[in-house]
């Protein structure tokens, strides 16, 4: 069974806030706009993946999605962490399309349209990952458990090419069609139960304790005055949308919508701060009326701190990006 539920990564939602609010001008928006483009690419393979994962038997696994783990390096992140009471499955899912190539110089690379790009070799990628969980298994006493390793490529137009036929790349690198297939190989291979019910969930426990979710970086490199304000319309993408008559309406397209301040709102929480004034709001949703904004922010039911004037709003980012409103707002951007 999965531990938590597959759901964006702050991180990644920062990063795209980020792009949408940088703009063109602006000298890191190519940077900025390729990071989130990366993120969201390997966010929707890990989504896809979940997929052939949710057939494995639920009371033989606890799966467990994006886990960050703190070592004596620093950081390193699985995308999928697969337990049993026989073995461990680490999973690092590659997004990528064209055709990619593994050489015998143990790199990977791509060739399109006669260029190459070289990408970070995910057989050394996993084998540390590997290492760095078993170190990390070993300092919190957990019985030895073989950990087992695969590479998948979530898109089905990728061709993987491996040049030298390296029996390695043959074994751990594949397609999500073959995952089930591969688990079903591990689980014939390792039949013997080597930890306890009560072990693996405490070790499912201490995983999720000890997991340190990302941040975003270079947000260093800005000033509030850097973003574009305002709220965006779910229909062309134009900014600022305009209150008129009870709900937000876009001069460009005509599209009207009551919701997509939230959206907005939930930018402001990722890049300046949970908490928000009238005052505030008024200028990041650029509105003009104090009273519009006190009537769109107290419907969402934040909690509220401090009174009259120095009343401040702590804003709940999850709320702002429920299924509804997040449908929405991702029309803007894909």
């Amino acid at each position: 069974m999965f531990i938590k539920p597959i759901v964006i990564p702050a991180h990644i939602l920062q990063a795209d806030a980020l792009d949408r609010r940088t703009p063109p001008h602006h000298p890191f928006k190519y940077k900025i706009s390729r990071r989130a483009a990366n993120l969201l690419s390997g966010y929707k393979g890990e989504k896809s993946l979940k997929y052939h994962l949710d057939f494995l038997p639920e009371k033989e696994f606890f799966i467990h999605h994006y886990i960050r783990l703190p070592d004596k390096n620093g950081h390193f992140q699985m995308d999928f962490l697969l337990l049993s009471r026989c073995f461990y499955l680490i999973i690092e899912v590659k997004n990528v399309y064209g055709n990619m190539h593994f050489d015998d110089m143990s790199q990977t690379y791509r060739e399109m349209d006669g260029n190459v790009e070289v990408f970070t070799n995910p057989l050394e990628q996993i084998k540390l990952q590997h290492q760095r969980l078993l170190s990390w298994l070993r300092i919190h006493e957990f019985p030895p458990v073989p950990i087992e390793k695969i590479v998948v490529y979530s898109r089905d137009d990728t061709y993987l090419r491996n040049l030298t036929s390296n029996q390695v790349v043959s074994e751990i690198v594949m397609h999500r069609d073959s995952v089930l297939p591969k688990i079903k190989g591990f689980m014939n291979k390792h039949q013997f139960s080597l930890i306890t019910e009560d072990q693996l969930m405490k070790l499912s426990w201490m995983l999720l304790n000890d997991h340190v979710p990302e941040e975003s970086s270079g947000m260093g490199n800005f000033y509030y005055s850097d973003w574009i304000k305002g709220v965006y319309c779910p229909g062309c993408g134009a900014v600022p949308m305009k209150w008129k008559s009870g709900k937000w309406q876009c001069v460009n397209c005509s599209c009207a919508s009551k919701t997509t301040h939230r959206p907005a709102l939930a930018d402001y929480a990722l890049l300046v701060g949970k908490y928000i004034n009238n005052r505030q709001a008024r200028d990041w949703l650029q509105l003009d009326s104090i009273h519009t904004t006190k009537r769109l922010i107290q419907k969402e039911y934040f909690q509220e701190f401090g009174k009259t004037s120095g009343r401040r709003y702590k804003l709940d980012i999850e709320k702002l990006l429920n299924d509804k409103v997040h449908n929405e707002f991702a029309k803007v951007h894909n």
